[in-house]
């Protein structure tokens, strides 16, 4: 398009216009004609152009006198001087010349219009088509005067938007050659031309239209891509990209009517088509949308033209189907050089199956937040739940050490506050628990704990604290104390509510028997002394394990001589550990008789203690302490061993017939091991002593386990030779059951029992009780502890096998042991009713 300079106005009621200047010399009229000879759409003839029209002449325009008396500085109700007359009056002759003037150049204009052979319309500021010459007949266009709106002439809607802001620039002015213009024909033939946009002044001088002049007119079958300088199907390319386009688009004018859509925006044709030229609140006034949606769409238009800038936003729809789907639109408004208003780009893409997959995501979310709060509350729980597992014990309920420790801390402080309460904890532990276990099994040791923390709680205040700090040991912490009594009363109290017997589901109560309990009580009261826990619990400890010493089932207070006790046993543990590191260990044996005939028959090795400060001490003095400590099983390989030796090494020098035998104390955590025979059967090998002639003596509570260990072991044992005694019988959980259940080959009686027969009938009933009972079952029968002929006598009449104690010998050193081995015999006294060498035998007394 060629832009020409502005220039003086043509005479007031011509029509201006020119074509686009051709190349070479020009003959005067050459400026009106057209580049190149106007090619006429097919169908047309050259006779229908001849065709003339008759053009309506315009009147002389009469002059404006108000206008002429102001530019002569007169007034209509003063008189004019001489000289003032004469200037108005050249004045109105020179109106008159001019109104003639122009009325010809008009006329002349018409005629040249009607006769020119290019296609000319005049279109005034209402964008309405007023006049068409007779070439436009090659358009298929009626000449002469029409009300026509120019968007009908014109190939598409972009067209007439593109060329109103054209016009705006010609109103101002401008004169516009080579316009590319996109005509329709009236079969709607699109034709590619340039065409020169210029004003048609009125009388007046104010530009009344505009003419197009149709320099260059080719049909889309016809024209040449190039050489013509007439537009190609460029536009029609872009048009038909912009259809093509997978997102919705549209064009707006600055009066806010469609000129542009794409089927993106508007898949029906028929409604893309009648869109054209209409308004969003005509479209949804025809569609029957909501009223709200052409009014949204307004407003952002106004926020659009008003900041200049492309506006998002989204939009909701309720198809005809009735399905809701969702645009992402946008407003751009776009401007020429001078700012004003050019068009309304709008465009977008559906986002429906973006806000449902938003909306599955949020329902996603939901459900996971749900899950999340749900996993959060279950976590707090497990969290508080562990918090509360971290504090009590998980059997009882009660409070553990750690929350025991923390209330006793604070116990402790407030009692060193002026006037603070005091307190004392009792330190409780069930007595021979490891038995019921071990005979009743776990669970129905773990139902008597619970029973057991039940009436704990039920004997206490709600400001006492109970709590179990494991297995069967229980403390209590009393706050506020009433007097120095109380906690022996407390005590007394739970010593009482523990006795009663407890009916236990599962436990062999439930078919009829009781199980019942004791415990052992420490207790310590509040002293300035005592700054921790620790120290507190540690003294109530030593307190239980002293009433346990004392007989069990009772209660002893702390006394700082208790500890004392208690470095004393730590001491003696330390010091044992180092006797049998440095031999400071001694085996001690006492003769075995056979009470028949009075000879010695073998003989029991007892362990002593050659301590380096305090001299020989006996296996009550620290058997003990070697049992809790764990080192009793290692004092017992290490006595067997010796013995072994020695007897073996006896029977070379001073061999007997039948051969001596030896009773060993096996403690009953041998038979926990897992290969306790093959120890034994090893350790025989190498001392070289006879299986057959080795007794070892196993207590009750050996036998108390429930598992078939102990059973499989000692049948191990006697598979080697060995001999098994149950030691100390009477004196722990007697039952017969135990001598048929396993495989025991002798039993010995404790000698409290030897001891008490001639004094107490109950006892002497016991013992016949017990011999009887061992030749019922083919066992033997081993009395210890005899130190008076009587008891002798008495045992001989039941028919007891064999015995030992003071009556005989003490327990004799190695050496002694050699020689009383030596003489062959043991020495006979008369008092013992044996008969002397060579005699019978005199019949044995009858116990009395």
């Amino acid at each position: 398009m060629t832009r020409t300079s502005r220039g003086p106005p043509p005479a007031p009621g011509a029509l201006s216009f020119s074509a686009a200047p051709t190349s070479g010399p020009r003959s005067p009229g050459a400026r009106f004609a057209p580049e190149s000879p106007p090619q006429p759409c097919p169908g047309l003839s050259r006779a229908a152009l001849a065709t003339p029209h008759p053009v309506p002449l315009m009147p002389t325009p009469i002059p404006d006198l108000d206008q002429l008396l102001r530019q002569a500085g007169l007034r209509a109700e003063v008189a004019p001087s001489l000289h003032e007359w004469q200037n108005l009056l050249r004045l109105v002759r020179g109106a008159l010349d001019s109104g003639r003037n122009a009325a010809q150049t008009t006329r002349w204009a018409q005629h040249l219009m009607t006769g020119l052979g290019m296609p000319i319309f005049v279109v005034d500021r209402q964008e309405m088509v007023v006049h068409r010459n007779a070439a436009c007949q090659l358009l298929g266009w009626e000449p002469g005067a029409a009300q026509q709106p120019l968007a009908e002439l014109l190939s598409s809607p972009l067209e007439g938007l593109r060329l109103s802001s054209l016009l705006r620039r010609v109103w101002q002015g401008e004169r516009l050659d080579k316009v590319p213009l996109s005509l329709r024909g009236a079969s709607g033939q699109p034709h590619l031309s340039k065409a020169s946009l210029m004003p048609v002044h009125a009388a007046s001088g104010e530009k009344d239209a505009v003419a197009y002049v149709v320099v260059s007119l080719t049909s889309t079958e016809s024209h040449s891509p190039s050489g013509s300088g007439v537009p190609t199907d460029r536009q029609h390319f872009y048009e038909s990209l912009l259809t093509a386009l997978p997102a919705s688009l549209a064009i707006l004018g600055p009066d806010r009517r469609y000129r542009f859509c794409n089927p993106a925006a508007i898949g029906n044709p028929q409604i893309r088509e009648w869109i054209m030229g209409h308004t969003d609140a005509e479209y949804v006034a025809q569609r029957g949308f909501p009223v709200s949606l052409a009014e949204e769409r307004e407003r952002h238009l106004d926020e659009a033209a008003r900041t200049g800038r492309t506006v998002q936003f989204e939009e909701q729809m309720v198809t005809p189907s009735g399905e809701t789907v969702y645009h992402l639109r946008n407003y751009t408004p776009l401007f020429d050089d001078s700012g004003e208003l050019l068009l309304y780009l709008g465009h977008g893409i559906n986002v429906t199956e973006l806000r449902r997959t938003q909306e599955a995501l949020r329902e996603l979310n939901a459900q996971l937040e749900e899950r999340v709060q749900a996993r959060t509350a279950e976590l707090e729980a497990l969290s508080r739940q562990s918090q509360h597992d971290a504090l009590h014990d998980s059997l009882t309920g009660l409070p553990n050490r750690a929350l025991f420790s923390d209330r006793l801390t604070q116990a402790i402080a407030r009692s060193k506050l002026p006037g603070g309460p005091q307190y004392a904890v009792l330190f409780l532990d069930v007595d021979r628990f490891k038995g019921i276990n071990d005979t009743l099994g776990h669970p129905t040791g773990d139902a008597m704990l619970v029973e057991m923390a039940r009436r704990l709680r039920a004997c206490l205040r709600a400001t006492d604290t109970v709590a179990r700090l494991g297995g069967d040991e229980f403390t209590i912490l009393l706050e506020p104390l009433q007097d120095a009594e109380h906690a022996a009363r407390v005590a007394g109290r739970i010593q009482g509510a523990l006795r009663r017997p407890m009916q236990l589901g599962g436990a062999p109560a439930a078919s009829g028997q009781q199980v019942t309990m004791s415990v052992s009580v420490g207790i310590v009261h509040s002293h300035p002394e005592y700054d921790s826990a620790m120290a507190v619990l540690r003294d109530a400890d030593i307190a239980m394990y002293r009433a346990k010493d004392s007989g069990r089932a009772a209660h002893r207070t702390f006394t700082p001589e208790m500890r004392e006790h208690i470095l004393y046993v730590n001491r003696m543990e330390h010091e044992l550990r180092r006797a049998l590191a440095g031999d400071e260990l001694r085996v001690q044996y006492q003769p075995v008789l056979d009470l028949a005939s009075g000879r010695i028959e073998g003989f029991e090795a007892l362990v002593r203690w050659q301590h380096p400060e305090r001299g020989l001490l006996g296996p009550d003095d620290f058997t003990p302490i070697a049992e809790d400590s764990g080192l009793l099983p290692e004092i017992d390989r290490w006595v067997l061993r010796r013995a072994c030796r020695d007897l073996t090494r006896w029977a070379e020098l001073y061999p007997s017939d039948p051969p001596l035998s030896l009773s060993v104390n096996f403690c009953g955590q041998h038979l926990a091991l897992p290969d306790v025979s093959g120890w034994v059967a090893e350790l025989l090998r190498q001392t070289g002593f006879d299986p057959r002639h080795l007794k070892l003596e196993i207590t009750e509570s050996s036998l108390l386990s429930p598992s078939g260990d102990v059973r499989h072991h000692m049948e191990r044992l006697r598979e080697l030779g060995v001999r098994l005694h149950l030691d100390d019988f009477g004196t722990g959980y007697s039952s017969l059951s135990y001598l048929q259940r396993y495989p025991i080959d002798a039993l010995k009686i404790d000698r409290s029992f030897v001891q008490g027969m001639l004094n107490n009938d109950s006892n002497a009933e016991l013992v016949r009780t017990i011999v009887a009972m061992a030749k019922n079952l083919n066992l033997k029968v081993v009395g210890e502890g005899i130190e008076q002929p009587r008891q002798l006598a008495a045992l001989r009449a039941l028919g007891c096998d064999s015995g030992q104690g003071y009556l005989f010998s003490p327990a004799l050193d190695v050496y002694e042991s050699r020689a009383l081995v030596a003489e062959g015999q043991h020495r006979l006294r008369p008092d013992w009713g044996y008969p002397a060498p060579g005699h019978a035998d005199p019949p044995p007394a009858q116990p009395s």
